[in-house]
């Protein structure tokens, strides 16, 4: 079985990937799963060996990764010099013959010749857009194909790809899939699970006219559907303008950019096809028992499934709950508290230390670290409605009371700093240190700044209260209180449990856990390891009731949070919106690309990458930014597939990002709000 050269389709499952590639396997699988697939063969991983086996090309490829990996040659040099040695050995007869027999049993007039490597679609990496893929080839050029297949396994992008996903030299193998071709009138992509928010019962469809490889270039925003699994109701749907659709020539193996008429403004999918879609993209979910994301068209009115792979780039928690999702939650700041000072601050407005002082509470509060370790604090939008409600009563019939307490905010700025100065021996339990943080923090920081934004949304002219709470919040006493009493509170308590890394107690505990006595030595060590392993942290307290987890992601849910399925506007001047494709906040100066190839393109990781679409060449480019922004582009494009393997802060689709950012501007990339912020002009 291992020396097979060509497998049908039909022959295949999930369990070939070694001798049909990630995308034969899977299509050998669809087929198990009775999808429409279109018939076709493989040319095995066997049969690229068997190549590879002839004289000395092994050799010769094998010395110049090696160098290219050594730094003594750059990728250009290395593609070149194994294109070389490609160019100079014969395909042997055995191959040739195999596959001719199985292109004269497939019996069809035009084919697709597609890569497929061994690691290719597989749950870490989808080499997405790295390998070469031809359409609408004659059967009598089929053996040439397959041969420059087996070549694009050594681009300058997919040796880029392979050395960042860890692949060395042989580690990866290739096969070739031929297909009878499918002329796609309309064709699209489809994740059984959002790749974004990681909903798990939420579906994303997205569709274009003419070939698939228009949504996956990232050149067109295509149409997208939002879709719930299983009852497969549409819950939200934008149409985008697609200008140009790509479509096959006569004789081309390469399809061709035509411009489109007012069809591209057009829906490209009836509500009734996205609803059949979803149907099947639900079974096959089931069928495969994880999260997929598929390739399809749809020819003479039928839809055929193309490709399906693992999402590969899911939180390990995705599908676990969290967070109270019966709370709607309303985001509120975003500060660089670690994580014991985080969980201290639901007491600062609970029922039990806010009640008496401001005649109103928040008793519900959900903390989430984000990827560069901010905290990011939401409280419930019906008890911060509520609060405010208590702000607008205060200054529609207890004016004095309102003056009463921010005076009393303004005072602590007299009484405090002695105690401070004090430290923990202020303080004859941690008990009176809680109520005194309480106090100090819903008088300086928390009140003050809520009747702030209480006065800018209702427009309340009273100089008199907006004078004293803008006073109160030019200060802080937060800097303090962090370096005499928390920090030097959980060194004590790491120095007394014998922990080796006092400095970064903080990090690790929870002030219920102090106040209780409950951390250990072996609490502190295993959340070291989980936080250096680049975990982050969600602290939920709901009436007193505490939960909290580390996690692989928290980008996700942060998204979620923030309703953020599609596409947003803006109407700022200084800021361009676009669609997540990978959560975070970056900063940074631009580097604006306009060729779609990295040669003599340089950026580092300081910058943000600004570029019309991100093509697979421009992956060192990728590798190295801190950033992505992208004028064109979907969910299912490169950029976006490349950007959640790398994992860095992504908006896509801007549709003018290159043409309103220049390189050297500082902006920020802020994927939660979906906007990218122009900050600064560059010089």
């Amino acid at each position: 079985m291992a020396n097979r050269l060509i497998y049908s389709l039909s022959e295949l499952d999930s369990s070939f990937v070694a001798e049909a590639g990630g995308k034969g396997a899977s299509l050998g699988e669809l087929m198990r799963a009775q999808a429409p697939v279109p018939p076709g063969f493989v040319v095995t991983s066997s049969a690229f060996q068997t190549y590879l086996a002839s004289g000395d090309l092994k050799q010769d490829v094998i010395k110049t990764v090696q160098a290219l990996n050594a730094g003594q040659i750059d990728l250009s040099q290395a593609h070149q010099q194994i294109r070389s040695c490609f160019e100079g050995v014969a395909i042997p007869g055995e191959i040739r013959e195999a596959v001719n027999e199985a292109a004269n049993v497939l019996n069809v007039t035009r084919v697709s010749v597609r890569s497929s490597a061994t690691c290719e679609d597989s749950a870490t990496s989808a080499w997405a857009g790295q390998l070469e893929t031809f359409l609408d080839v004659r059967p009598d050029a089929i053996m040439d194909k397959i041969r420059d297949c087996w070549l694009s396994l050594f681009s300058e992008s997919a040796l880029s790809y392979g050395a960042t996903h860890g692949f060395a030299a042989g580690e990866i193998s290739v096969a070739v899939v031929v297909q009878q071709m499918v002329a796609s009138d309309i064709s699209g992509i489809g994740f059984s699970v959002h790749p974004v928010t990681q909903e798990p019962e939420i579906q994303l469809i997205e569709a274009c006219l003419g070939l698939g490889e228009a949504i996956v270039s990232g050149r067109i925003v295509p149409d997208q559907f939002v879709v719930e699994r299983g009852t497969n109701q549409i819950l939200e749907s934008m149409i985008g303008e697609q200008k140009e659709a790509l479509w096959m020539g006569e004789g081309d193996t390469k399809p061709a950019w035509q411009k489109l008429d007012g069809r591209g403004s057009q829906p490209k999918i009836s509500t009734q096809q996205v609803t059949e879609f979803a149907g099947l993209l639900t079974r096959l979910h089931d069928h495969y028992g994880h999260p997929i994301d598929t390739e399809w068209a749809i020819e003479n009115g039928q839809f055929q499934v193309l490709q399906a792979r693992p999402i590969t780039t899911l939180a390990e928690e995705y599908n676990q709950t969290l967070i109270d999702e019966s709370q709607e939650w309303q985001f509120t700041v975003r500060r660089p508290f670690f994580l014991l000072a985080a969980s201290i601050l639901p007491y600062w407005l609970d029922a039990k230390h806010a009640d008496n002082t401001l005649g109103g509470h928040l008793n519900e509060a959900l903390l989430v670290q984000d990827e560069t370790e901010m905290m990011n604090l939401f409280y419930s939008k019906e008890s911060a409605d509520a609060f405010l409600d208590r702000i607008g009563d205060l200054f529609q019939n207890h004016r004095d009371e309102l003056i009463r307490i921010l005076r009393y905010g303004l005072g602590i700025y007299a009484q405090a700093p002695p105690v401070l100065e004090r430290g923990l021996d202020g303080f004859q339990n941690l008990e009176e240190l809680e109520d005194f943080f309480a106090d100090v923090a819903q008088h300086t920081t928390v009140f003050p700044a809520w009747v702030l934004i209480y006065i800018e949304a209702h427009e309340v002219d009273d100089p008199e209260v907006r004078a004293l709470a803008e006073q109160i919040r030019s200060h802080s006493l937060y800097p303090v209180i962090e370096r005499n009493i928390l920090e030097p509170l959980a060194a004590q308590t790491a120095e007394q449990l014998g922990f080796s890394q006092p400095d970064r107690t903080g990090d690790l505990v929870l002030w219920s856990e102090l106040k209780a006595g409950t951390v250990t030595r072996e609490l502190l060590e295993s959340r070291l390891q989980a936080v250096e392993a680049g975990d982050r942290y969600i602290f939920q307290m709901i009436g007193g009731e505490e939960k909290f987890h580390l996690v692989s992601q928290t980008g996700y849910l942060l998204t979620r949070l923030a309703k953020q399925r599609q596409l947003a506007r803006t109407n700022n001047s200084n800021e361009l919106t676009g669609q997540a494709a990978w959560p975070g906040i970056f900063r940074g100066r631009a580097r604006v690309v306009l060729t779609l190839d990295a040669k003599d393109q340089t950026i580092d990781a300081s910058e943000v990458l600004v570029s019309i679409q991100s093509n697979p060449a421009l992956l060192p480019l990728l590798n190295r930014c801190g950033a992505i922004v992208t004028d064109d582009g979907g969910i299912g494009c490169h950029a976006a597939i490349l950007a959640r393997e790398l994992k860095k802060p992504t908006l896509i689709g801007t549709r003018e990002a290159t043409t309103r950012i220049q390189t050297g501007d500082l902006i920020e990339v802020d994927t939660y709000a979906q906007v990218v912020r122009i900050l600064e002009q560059g010089e």
